[in-house]
């Protein structure tokens, strides 16, 4: 297929130099200026047509302006074939061109991965690594501008000499700005969380659309509706221009009372003045993790990086096993050389800790999951506030694990075991072990609240280690062997309770394969 930008001086194929800011060609090496090229009649500033590739697995788009194909998905990983189809879009007002190389993103990408202890293997490959995709996303700025004039009280307070001096004003700050752009990702496969951890963009590098950056880079369309993110655009324009308005007040803060008088004269001046199309620039790479993948996106103007890290089961537990060996040889000696010895019993408040500690922890793990896989803290994955409001009700219908009267039933027997432990033990002198047993419940009992609609295994295997802990300390068993070998059983259940903790933090480390729904289209110039 012919290049929709052939080289005026050889016919080769132009691609855009990230360093050189320029074109450059792959054949002869010449350079050509960005604004001065024109480009394939098959795209321009109004229109691109071009390969729109689509995965058979997840449903993702990816247009290839001007590129040799693809040969896995970059946004579910799958190294099935893309199937190839041709259309022709809108184009955006606006372009942020690339000014990270691919080399300096994957550098930054293995700076930050390559000191990870428990990451997985695999991950700073050469092969993964080099799957990294150059991809424009689409987002829509926001744009807003006010010309007024905010007054309130202030007060400035400051040293002289040995006095402390408070100096109260009436404040009046000038607040003329013609254009507050605030940007939001049009993308489905971009999580609002990962879009806010690469942010900020530096919006005064935001150039008026030229294609002639897209040579040989990757092109994500738009699948979002331009009113999701209104209402959060208008409150962020808000925060911006009170933080301007004591940016430019000579030091005098407000008073007390005089935050929200300065919020309402802000919002019934602010003028929303549209929505316009951007393609901002961000490296892609997408580590299939078992059924699930995990995502590394660099900035490709500032470099920040936002990467999913799983851990490797075998490398926590290998030096988790020597740490262990470790203290317990430290303790060993430190019992002969100081002449004190352990109570078995005792031992029974440390698992039941560390059970509730467990059940918490997986509780926790297991909510916020479920949170991150069901997209509920991601407005883009639903595309339109018509989507975002089905799901609402039908989170509203699902009922959290147990009822009421369960719940209060639990913290009732709960608590009366901590009241029988507490005084129990502290009666035999061992108010250390009484407290871990009045932590332990409290553990246990956040956790049954915490985990609502997620994964209950982590929880349940933590609190059955739990429960255990306290029937041996209940019990009167003949002598100490018998405790000794109920403990084995009991931390046999928290070495299993560890493990599937991993698993629960590897799920919520990674994201499920992605599904899409269908795609809006172009993202056409507003």
């Amino acid at each position: 297929m012919a290049t929709m930008f052939p080289c005026p001086d050889c016919g080769g194929q132009l691609k855009f130099d990230i360093p050189k800011q320029k074109l450059k060609c792959g054949s002869c090496g010449n350079l050509h200026d960005v604004n001065k090229y024109k480009a394939d009649d098959k795209i321009g500033t109004d229109h691109i047509t071009t390969g729109v590739y689509q995965c058979p697995n997840c449903g993702g788009e990816i247009q290839l302006i001007d590129n040799d194909g693809m040969e896995f998905c970059p946004y579910c990983g799958s190294q099935a074939t893309m199937q190839e189809k041709f259309s022709e879009y809108g184009t955006p007002k606006y372009i942020m061109p690339f000014e990270i190389s691919k080399k300096q993103a994957k550098n930054r990408y293995e700076k930050a991965t390559k000191g990870l202890h428990f990451a997985p293997d695999g991950l700073n490959d050469d092969d993964n690594i080099e799957k990294m995709v150059p991809l424009y996303v689409p987002y829509y700025f926001y744009e807003y501008s006010i010309n007024d004039t905010v007054t309130y009280k202030g007060v400035k307070s400051y040293t002289k000499g040995s006095y402390d001096y408070v100096d109260k004003a009436d404040v009046s700050v000038d607040l003329k700005v013609d254009s507050v752009k605030i940007p939001y990702d049009a993308s489905q496969a971009l999580d609002d969380s990962i879009a806010e951890h690469i942010e900020p963009f530096a919006l005064d590098r935001v150039e008026n659309f030229n294609p002639n950056f897209l040579a040989g880079f990757f092109v994500e369309n738009t699948s979002v509706d331009q009113a999701l993110y209104q209402q959060e655009s208008f409150d962020k324009a808000t925060e911006y221009l009170k933080q301007q308005v004591t940016a430019n007040s000579k030091g005098y803060s407000p008073d007390l009372g005089m935050v929200e008088p300065i919020t309402s004269q802000i919002t019934s001046s602010l003028k929303f003045d549209g929505i316009e199309g951007a393609y901002m620039p961000l490296y892609f790479l997408t580590t299939r993790y078992g059924d699930r993948v995990a995502y590394s996106i660099v900035n490709g103007v500032t470099g920040k990086l936002y990467t999913d890290m799983p851990i490797e089961k075998s490398k926590l537990f290998k030096k988790a096993a020597v740490v262990s060996l470790i203290i317990f040889a430290v303790l060993i000696a430190a019992s002969f050389i100081f002449n004190f010895s352990f109570q078995v019993k005792n031992l029974c408040a440390v698992a039941a800790f560390v059970s509730s500690v467990i059940a918490f922890t997986g509780a926790l793990l297991a909510k916020e999951t479920y949170i991150r896989d069901l997209h509920l803290n991601d407005k883009g994955y639903f595309k339109s506030p018509e989507n975002l409001s089905e799901e609402a009700k039908k989170q509203a219908k699902k009922k959290p694990m147990g009822t009421f009267g369960l719940t209060v039933a639990l913290f009732l027997v709960m608590a009366m075991i901590a009241i029988i432990f507490i005084f129990g033990v502290a009666q035999a002198g061992a108010l250390v072990s009484g407290m871990l047993y009045f932590c332990s419940v409290i553990f246990a009992i956040l956790s049954l609240f915490t985990v609502k609609q997620g994964e209950k295994k982590v929880m349940l295997t933590g609190l059955a280690g739990w429960l255990l802990a306290i029937f041996i300390r209940l019990i009167n068993l003949p002598n100490d062997v018998f405790y000794y070998g109920a403990l084995i059983v009991a931390f046999g259940i928290i070495i299993y309770s560890i493990h599937a903790v991993v698993d629960e933090f590897n799920r919520f480390a990674t994201r499920p394969s992605p599904q899409f729904m269908k795609k809006g289209g172009g993202l056409e110039r507003a």
